[in-house]
């Protein structure tokens, strides 16, 4: 009989440690994702310093270190995000589209809303005094998307929030041109305004988005 295996993800920095973005290792009985990254790194020592920094996500969703393993499971090791439609998340965008705040204000629905609020950030230059031409995204899209449908779900559950909106860029974004943009409609301004400074936060917190300067 064939020997399980699982397939693990790696992104950004650790890719280019691993030299590949997916490692196959074998899953024995009651294997952990500890022990799945314990192995990773015996194999690629170079990861092992950055094990206070990375997060695991199983199944495209934050785990924890002692989380059991099973045939069929899709690991990854998340690296620190730097902030960054799904099917059934019809509000949330990660890709290369580029961003129409107008086109996404549109799309609103503002029965019983009294305020919108809208955040873009863009690619500024320069950065922290160093020259910027563009910068690049990379994503886990697939999880990155679930999480912003979870950040989403969040946000509209707080009291008078109606709906809200998210898209990130991914690829090469020029200086000055909106990387990220999110839209929220609430009863009131002060509800708009902190759901959308709410949903940046967590996004740059908690989405697997990455980004080098060119």
């Amino acid at each position: 009989m064939a020997e399980d295996r699982i397939r693990v993800l790696v992104f950004a920095g650790l890719r280019q440690l691993v030299g590949n973005p997916e490692v196959l290792l074998p899953l024995g009985p009651g294997a952990t994702v500890r022990g799945c990254w314990e192995e990773l790194c015996g194999t690629f020592p170079a990861l092992a310093s950055h094990a206070t920094a990375v997060r695991p996500a199983l199944n495209r969703a934050y785990c924890g270190w002692d989380e059991e393993l099973h045939p069929g499971d899709e690991l990854a090791f998340i690296p620190p995000v730097s902030g960054g439609a799904g099917p059934g998340l019809p509000r949330v965008r990660v890709g290369p589209e580029p961003i129409d705040v107008a086109a996404m204000q549109a799309e609103l629905d503002l029965g019983g809303q009294g305020a919108v609020a809208v955040f873009v950030g863009v690619v500024r230059d320069p950065d922290e005094g160093r020259e910027v031409t563009h910068l690049t995204y990379e994503a886990y899209p697939d999880m990155a998307e679930a999480e912003l449908g979870r950040i989403v779900a969040e946000a509209r559950a707080r009291d008078g929030v109606g709906e809200v909106l998210v898209q990130h860029r991914t690829g090469r974004v020029d200086r000055g041109v909106a990387s990220v943009a999110v839209v929220v409609a609430a009863a009131h301004r002060h509800q708009a305004l902190e759901a959308c400074t709410k949903v940046i936060d967590d996004l740059k917190e908690r989405a697997p988005i990455w980004k080098t300067a060119g």
